[in-house]
């Protein structure tokens, strides 16, 4: 979204939402397994949002597709016992490391 969208939206009273509907990780993904990952512990995931935008004008709902990437023991940088999000694409060339 940019600022021209935004502002857009916000002239109309909009709100838009995301609620994540479906996730698979690594080896699902074509891309990572022609190119793993750099390190144990990197994961990349496609998380499937399902995205509602409300506006005085109506309502419209669509699935977008947005790749996560999540750093997670045993790496050395992750944090203790759990994962963190390190970064995330919304295009459809998604995977880069």
């Amino acid at each position: 979204m940019t600022a021209g969208t935004f502002t857009t939206l916000a002239d109309r009273s909009a709100r838009r939402s995301g609620t994540a509907e479906f996730l698979r990780c690594d080896l699902e993904l074509a891309k990572v397994q022609e190119y793993p990952a750099p390190w144990e512990g990197l994961h990349v995931c496609t998380v499937t949002v399902q995205v509602v935008d409300e506006s005085s004008n109506g309502k419209s709902a669509y699935a977008a597709p947005v790749t996560v990437m999540v750093n997670c023991p045993p790496a050395t940088t992750a944090p203790s016992g759990r994962c963190a999000m390190v970064a995330f694409y919304a295009t459809a060339e998604r995977i880069v490391y």
